[in-house]
């Protein structure tokens, strides 16, 4: 296979961001009835690539000042229900935002048509060509979460803290290794979107789509897989910046942690690595969470 660059995926990000930066931002938020005492709610909206209108929540403790902040990226397919969701975050002082992802079921649509691959699955949108694949749009939506935290007055901009499950935990630290913006730290639990010619090829999670196309297309893998070679985790890990904590199920089957091993290794900075034992996707489900948010309560009041 035909990997591409370091160069090559360096010029390519690249050539994202200034896509991203010659769009206007058009941020809005509007307040919402309140959720519960002390919390003020806001619905938020911004542009991004292709001129889509992106969604989501802001949550903020009543009269905020340099409050941290947690961007919660959501997993495959799961979308803003209610804001109460993501409250546990205000009990530990901080705020919180959070976006539907484009396309998988929430407000946020994916209207710009695929210059290759259509498929009602996101993962097998635009597989053909890395400026077409359907990833590119997410983490390009990702990242510019954090031009919207430039936006918010309230919070602290040198205590963003980046977190997700599934997909967004890969989507967590793909946001860190691309970005320059300072994050003071990332929490990824059974993260996703690492070693991705193996997950194509055992077919697990969102990437199995993937593989069927392949199946039926035979003459494609190699451009596929120099495609997912911009997108694979491993290639960015060493990017990566600021204390890492993450999480996996031994008996994953949707995102196993032999593939996300491939990338944990390569994080070159302060990094933690929880196992549950004989879990699966779900790892260590509100247990983890509370496990977080303990952390995130001590690295606090050690910036303090």
């Amino acid at each position: 296979m035909t990997e591409s660059t370091a160069t090559d995926r360096s010029c390519f990000w690249a050539s994202v961001q200034q896509e991203l930066d010659a769009l206007p931002l058009a941020f809005e938020r509007t307040k919402q009835a309140p959720l519960l005492k002390g919390i003020d709610c806001f619905t938020i909206s911004f542009q991004s690539l292709g001129n889509e209108t992106i969604y989501g929540h802001l949550l903020l403790p009543e009269q905020a000042a340099d409050c941290p902040i947690v961007i919660d990226f959501l997993g495959y397919m799961n979308h803003v229900q209610e804001p109460f969701q993501f409250a546990h975050w205000l009990l530990i002082g901080c705020g919180c935002l959070v976006i539907d992802n484009r396309g998988q079921g929430g407000r946020t649509q994916d209207q710009v048509p695929y210059e290759t691959t259509q498929h009602e699955a996101p993962f097998g949108r635009g597989i053909l060509k890395k400026e077409d694949f359907y990833m590119k749009r997410l983490v390009a939506d990702s990242l510019r979460t954090l031009e919207v935290l430039q936006q918010i007055p309230e919070i602290d901009p040198q205590r963003i803290i980046l977190r997700g499950g599934s997909q967004g935990g890969g989507i967590a630290l793909l946001v860190n290794a691309l970005t320059n913006v300072p994050i003071f730290a990332t929490f990824a639990d059974v993260p996703s979107h690492s070693n991705l010619v193996h997950r194509i090829e055992q077919k697990t999670g969102s990437y199995q789509v993937i593989q069927e196309y392949i199946e039926q297309f035979p003459e494609t893998r190699e451009t596929i897989y120099q495609v997912m070679s911009y997108f694979d985790l491993k290639y960015f890990a060493h990017q990566i910046t600021g204390p890492v904590y993450t999480s996996v199920g031994s008996a994953d089957p949707i995102c196993p942690m032999e593939d996300f091993f491939v990338s944990y290794k390569k994080i070159p900075g302060p990094k933690e690595l929880r196992i549950y034992l004989n879990k699966g996707h779900g790892g260590g489900e509100a247990k983890q969470i509370r496990r977080e948010m303990q952390q995130i309560t001590k690295l606090l009041k050690g910036n303090e």
